[in-house]
């Protein structure tokens, strides 16, 4: 027995905290009546969700949490696939009995390091701002930042929307002419939207680590699990 919004964590719907709103709007029934916050799912019972239904199971209840990396090829689009859109970064991951929960997104011209999990409590602190997670890229623009650009960046400044955008740290490579940037905060397409307001164009945009999770030599459109053992993620 557990309260609904366990549940729908546990089968990948949402965070519990966000279980809770999309309860309010009536939008989840419980063996087809309107779910209240708080009530208690039993074994057996019909949880339904977005016109799909979910039995409540021993199997369920027992469900590993699982973290997986993917590498997102340019073009792929970080939303669920419908009749209208195709080319989806979920049509590449391996199915699972709940849904797997994209961490944070990359633009469809950004590359490299996406993470997903079928837990939506974890994904959930693992994008939440308070858990300062360090995402790290490698960027090329279309000219070369000076002083006082690289000090603009990790102070902050204006990128519209009344948003202050910034990056943690930024390293030049001289070798590969790119950009070496990370930032704690995931705010929509932040990092291009500093470089713009610099004069810059970005050309490039490749997230090549989250926390403590690399991309290494993962090769696009590929996934690989990773081990509770291996990564901090698991206790943020």
């Amino acid at each position: 027995m557990h309260s609904i919004q366990k549940i729908m964590s546990m089968l990948g719907l949402a965070s519990r905290r966000n279980a809770e709103k999309l309860i309010s709007t009536k939008k989840i029934r419980v063996n087809g009546k309107i779910a209240i916050t708080g009530q208690k799912i039993f074994i057996n019972d019909i949880l339904t969700y977005e016109n799909k239904k979910y039995i409540i199971t021993d199997k369920l209840l027992n469900t590993q949490i699982k973290l997986l990396a993917y590498h997102k090829r340019y073009g792929e689009i970080v939303t669920k696939k419908t009749k209208q859109i195709n080319n989806t970064v979920f049509e590449n991951l391996p199915r699972t009995d709940s849904k797997w929960i994209n961490i944070g997104r990359l633009d469809v011209n950004s590359t490299g390091l996406l993470l997903f999990t079928n837990n939506g409590d974890l994904a959930n602190k693992l994008m939440h701002p308070s858990s300062s997670i360090i995402r790290t890229y490698n960027v090329s623009i279309n000219s070369v930042m000076n002083d006082s650009d690289i000090h603009k960046s990790l102070s902050g400044l204006n990128i519209g929307n009344r948003e202050v955008g910034k990056f943690d740290e930024i390293k030049y490579k001289k070798r590969d002419n790119t950009y070496e940037v990370s930032l704690k905060t995931g705010k929509n397409r932040e990092i291009r939207r500093v470089f713009e307001a610099l004069g810059f164009r970005v050309t490039m945009l490749h997230r090549i680590k989250y926390g403590d999770v690399s991309l290494d030599a993962l090769k696009p459109g590929k996934i690989r699990y990773i081990e509770s053992d291996d990564s901090n993620l698991f206790f943020y």
